[in-house]
């Protein structure tokens, strides 16, 4: 049950300690992209998502979004981050490990110092616990996913999924 829980828990991407985070040593966050920073199927970050993202960057935390979607790379929102030095990997087959170790080497970070923020346990939470990263799940935005993952969401209820009232520190 360990490699399920997350680090921490929050609400949403607004709501995560990110002070708390660089304290702690993280020097990049790894995000999932549907119904974490965007709507499932949407592919399109409201400006609160890209404030988020400037005031992360000014703050030299290195950025990547890391998705189970096949996400195109000559897709306006994948060409954009890119942009802005925000590296998309697409297909990226959560919660095994290529897709995770590809973007810490992009983001040239050791895992310990890298955060990855995502909405699924058994994808993002538990990936990045294997690849050995701090996790922080958050909420999903919206009842809209596939059906592969509203299968995931029954089994996370199954298995206990944190409540975002709940504020996980650390365990080691």
């Amino acid at each position: 049950m360990r490699g399920i829980r997350p680090h921490y828990v929050a609400r949403s991407v607004y709501d995560v300690d990110y002070d708390s985070l660089l304290q702690d040593g993280v020097e990049a966050i790894v995000y999932d992209l549907e119904n974490t920073l965007c709507r499932w199927r949407v592919w399109e970050l409201d400006p609160p998502v890209w404030a988020l993202l400037r005031r992360l960057e000014a703050q030299g935390v290195g950025l990547a979004v890391l998705t189970n979607a096949s996400l195109p790379r000559s897709h306006t929102l994948t060409q954009t981050l890119a942009e802005r030095g925000i590296v998309v990997f697409g297909s990226a087959r959560k919660p095994l490990p290529g897709g995770f170790r590809a973007v810490l080497a992009r983001l040239r970070v050791p895992p310990h110092r890298a955060a990855m923020v995502g909405d699924q346990l058994l994808t993002d939470v538990l990936g990045g616990r294997w690849a050995g990263m701090v996790t922080v799940l958050v909420d999903p935005l919206s009842a809209e996913e596939s059906a592969f993952t509203k299968l995931n969401r029954q089994i996370e209820r199954l298995l206990g999924r944190p409540s975002p009232s709940r504020f996980l520190f650390r365990s080691g």
